[in-house]
């Protein structure tokens, strides 16, 4: 039995019909397709994408909300330090480290600030996704520059007393920059509440992913006996010389009627129709509604 969670993420039904369908329109095994045919993926997951992404960036807005005040801190004693750094850590690469955090840790707080603006008003989700990459970066030079900075400073007691404000204030930092690492990341996700509706759109995608999968390889394994069925319901036609999209959502829904036998055929026919209507022209839906009519199990109580 699946959890509540798990039934939660679960990706709705017509999603899955419909990846299906944009497989099987791509299918090279298609016989009137193109010998190579562009990657399906991103626009079968635009979808799920887009919620990731405004999920992610709505993650980052709320769990990086003190990281401006911890950064200020440090800002505040950063001139002076850079200073004592070159006279009491000469030999290091501290002074370059502390000058690029500098760089990169203003360049973080300017992106948050973009970020903020454009979930609260823009539509434009690859705008969105374009600053959380701007974001990612900036923030991945903050990582590299405070690990060097805390070798030659931490812990904070053994720092020289002039360098020890600093030293305590990178810590809470770096606490941050971790953080936020870990909800860019795809898999790595930090534990707690505040990420839940994070990781039940990445699950989402890809069981999305995963069942529309299964689903097209149930179809194509089966596509020689499914295609011969439609043949024989169809008036002066092959399959192959149906339109792509009413022939892919054919045999989605005929590969069901045959195999899929927990799924109601009145089901697997509505759901065909209006799939049909979405992506077929004017004439699919009822085209699409006719054949599967025929094509019922004859046992079927609409019959």
């Amino acid at each position: 039995m699946k959890s509540s969670s798990q039934e939660s993420s679960a990706p709705a039904r017509r999603l899955i019909r419909e990846a299906v369908v944009q497989l099987l329109h791509s299918d090279s095994s298609n016989p009137s397709a193109a010998t190579e045919t562009a990657d399906p993926w991103p626009l079968i997951l635009a979808q799920p994408e887009a919620t990731i992404v405004r999920t992610r960036a709505r993650a980052v807005l709320h769990l990086q909300q003190n990281r401006p005040k911890r950064w200020e801190k440090a800002r505040e004693l950063a001139p002076n330090a850079m200073t004592l750094i070159g006279a009491f850590l000469e030999k290091t690469n501290a002074q370059r480290a502390l000058r690029k955090l500098v760089e990169s840790e203003d360049d973080v707080l300017e992106t948050l600030d973009l970020l903020r603006r454009e979930i609260k008003s823009s539509k434009d989700i690859d705008a969105v996704s374009r600053t959380l990459a701007r974001l990612r970066d900036g923030n991945q030079a903050s990582f590299e520059n405070l690990v060097v900075l805390l070798e030659h400073l931490s812990p904070a007691e053994a720092a020289p007393d002039p360098l020890r404000p600093l030293a305590l204030v990178l810590p809470p930092l770096l606490e941050s920059v971790r953080k936020l690492r870990g909800i860019l990341s795809e898999r790595n996700l930090p534990e707690g509440p505040e990420l839940d509706a994070l990781r039940k759109a990445l699950t989402t995608r890809d069981q999305l992913k995963q069942e529309a999968l299964t689903l097209h390889k149930l179809v194509t394994d089966n596509l020689r006996e499914t295609d011969r069925l439609i043949g024989e319901k169809l008036e002066n036609f092959s399959p192959e010389r149906l339109n792509q999209v009413d022939r892919a959502i054919l045999r989605l829904a005929a590969t069901e009627l045959r195999l899929v036998p927990d799924l109601p055929p009145a089901v697997a026919i509505n759901e065909a129709i209006e799939i049909a209507r979405r992506f077929g022209d004017t004439e699919s839906s009822s085209f699409v509604n006719g054949v599967l009519d025929r094509l019922k199990p004859a046992n079927d109580p609409t019959n």
